[in-house]
């Protein structure tokens, strides 16, 4: 704990003191928030996931508008293939987590 303190520095005031115990307390709370194991499904994830899913259909739902049965086909498949590339590159991360 004090290997890095300058020894012929004045001990911390009751502020400092408060300041650096508030940010310990932030740092805790921050570590129990985050996702326990890497690879692990976040809420940040997810939105990522779905709402990138959601922009690829839409664009390739757009691309192929003319024939309107296939474009509701294109535009799904391209997000069920966003949704699937994503869960696979997280499963992968936490396949490599594991073995270190």
């Amino acid at each position: 704990m004090t290997r890095k303190q300058d020894p012929y520095a004045l001990p911390a005031s009751g502020a400092a003191r408060a300041r650096a115990e508030r940010q310990q307390r932030l740092r805790a709370r921050r570590a129990a928030s985050s996702p326990s194991a890497p690879g692990g499904l976040s809420r940040r994830f997810l939105l990522w996931a779905v709402g990138g899913g959601a922009a690829v259909g839409l664009i390739a739902f757009s691309l192929a508008w003319p024939s309107m049965p296939l474009a509701a086909y294109v535009g799904a498949g391209a997000w069920a293939a966003w949704s699937v590339a994503a869960f696979g590159v997280r499963a992968l991360v936490a396949r490599g987590a594991a073995r270190r």
